[in-house]
């Protein structure tokens, strides 16, 4: 799952010399990306964040999806849990996708609390997703009249990820719908107008068909614009084989719906550990990935994420593999 939490170590990342082609297409397919903002990146200077936007260009990327713009950890203390987020950050993010003509997909809050939560009582569940809800609207006013006369902003995001057992009972999937519809609701009276787009992943629980027919009645329920399938190969929930079962069903279900089905593109390797630690995936197996996802996304598949797995801001790792993709090694 994306937000488990890969948080971007910005402060301590070095940017080291490198060249980049001035344009061009590095892999065909690739749409967008991912992107975790931090208080850390406040800090970031004008070179670094020309660095990571000329990396997009050069990578051929059209959208930018904000994972979230507040990011709430009470792991560790629920007495005073900590903020990451700097709406400074957005400001930045969006002034560079105007720059660049690309689109910006904006998200919301985020309470590290979810995954616990969401194995509670729904009456719980429903009391945390009225916090999230709450805290979005408050967040986003902040920058809603950036957003209204910025030509990047494209739609918001659904911060929360979901995942392919927890919401199959109707009562639980009702829950859900309402949750969307409503924070639909709340954000369009802020910015109107805008697509609304929502993670999905598996964990292997449900069948295809299943998450299929699933992802169906929340499309029709809700109108969200979008869903964005996880493949789940970076932290080995999926293997590259599997993904394509995945995605075919779904496919097939979303026919006919006012909804498409985007793949996401883990470029990364989970490593052993308690916490949750990554490297660069290799160059072979993102392309194998590439081959068998493209088949279902006619929009091109997003990559999670370039900033910390496929950029010099990533480290030595991560421009390596930049170098290998811009110059198809």
């Amino acid at each position: 799952m994306i937000s488990r939490l890969r948080i971007f170590l910005a402060a301590s990342i070095l940017i080291l010399p490198f060249i980049l082609p001035t344009s061009g297409f590095a892999m065909q397919g690739i749409s967008g990306t991912f992107f975790q903002p931090t208080n850390a990146m406040k800090t970031w200077d004008n070179e670094t964040w020309d660095t990571l936007f000329n990396t997009y260009r050069c990578l051929g990327l059209s959208e930018i999806i904000v994972q979230w713009v507040v990011y709430e950890d009470t792991s560790d203390n629920y007495e005073k849990p900590t903020y990451e987020y700097d709406l400074s950050v957005i400001s930045k993010i969006m002034e560079h996708a105007e720059q660049n003509g690309m689109d910006v997909t904006i998200g919301g809050v985020f309470l590290n609390s979810f995954w616990k939560r969401i194995e509670t009582d729904p009456e719980l569940i429903k009391v945390h997703l009225m916090r999230i809800r709450k805290g979005t609207a408050e967040a986003i006013k902040r920058i809603a009249p950036q957003l209204q006369c910025s030509p990047a902003f494209a739609g918001w995001y659904v911060s929360q990820e979901i995942d392919d057992r927890t919401w199959l009972d109707k009562n639980y999937t009702d829950i859900l719908c309402s949750f969307i519809k409503d924070l639909h609701g709340d954000l369009s009276t802020l910015v109107p107008n805008k697509p609304m787009s929502i993670s999905a992943f598996s964990n292997g629980w449900a069948s295809p068909e299943r998450l299929g027919q699933f992802w169906r009645t929340v499309a029709d329920t809700t109108g969200v614009g979008r869903v964005l399938f996880q493949d789940g190969v970076g932290v080995k929930k999926l293997t590259v084989k599997e993904v394509p079962l995945y995605l075919k069903k779904m496919q097939e279900e979303m026919q006919g719906a006012c909804c498409t089905l985007q793949p996401v593109l883990e470029i990364f390797t989970q490593l052993e550990g308690d916490k949750f630690t990554a490297e660069p995936a290799p160059l072979k197996r993102i392309r194998e990935q590439l081959h068998e996802e493209l088949p279902f996304a006619p929009n091109g598949v997003m990559l999670f994420s370039v900033a910390e797995y496929m950029s010099p801001i990533g480290g030595e790792k991560a421009e390596a593999l930049l170098q290998e993709v811009l110059h198809n090694k």
